[in-house]
């Protein structure tokens, strides 16, 4: 959703019809419950977490633009918290170019995050769109009583601030109507 909004391909209201499956060559993928939920819009795609409408915005804005935007969210590398043996998550199954596996990450499936990752990626949701390097610590003090306070650091702009204002009231409404 986030790509989707930052590149105008979609809007919160945008809608399309869903008919509970999208068939991809020989593969069909279908929502989890099974449920077919017809006319929806972008919120109400995540609200009720269509796995087809992530699989509709996906294909709106393309696999080589989608797997950039997962990229820019720092999915791929690690996020350089200041703690060692810090790992990062694997894309390989959208760095293949293959139809499939983008619509199948589009809703979370076939690639790996870790859950700094997620943290961090909704945090520069929250943060307008600025991807900040995440810290464990507030401040180091040495040994003769110096402090040294972190200070915050944007890692990179990911999506803009007004992608940023509709990706959070959509998924504040998804709080609040979302999947029971």
């Amino acid at each position: 959703m986030a790509a989707g909004l930052d590149t105008n391909k979609i809007s919160p209201e945008t809608t399309y019809t869903d008919i509970g499956f999208v068939q991809i060559g020989a593969q069909t993928i279908k929502n989890a419950n099974g449920l077919n939920y017809g006319l929806s819009t972008m919120t109400r795609v995540l609200e009720k977490s269509i796995n087809t409408g992530a699989v509709y915005v996906e294909r709106l804005i393309g696999g080589d633009t989608f797997r950039k935007y997962v990229a820019a969210f720092g999915f791929d590398k690690p996020a350089g918290v200041d703690l060692s043996g810090e790992v990062s998550g694997n894309l390989k199954g959208i760095e293949q170019n293959i139809e499939i596996n983008y619509a199948t990450a589009s809703f979370g499936q076939g690639i790996s995050v870790t859950p700094l990752a997620m943290v961090d990626a909704i945090a520069a949701i929250a943060n307008s769109g600025k991807l900040m390097r995440p810290y464990i610590v507030q401040k180091i003090v040495s040994a003769d009583g110096q402090e040294n306070l972190t200070q915050p650091q944007v890692i990179r702009q990911v999506i803009s601030a007004q992608a940023a204002d509709k990706l959070t009231a959509m998924l504040v409404s998804t709080v609040r109507n979302g999947y029971d």
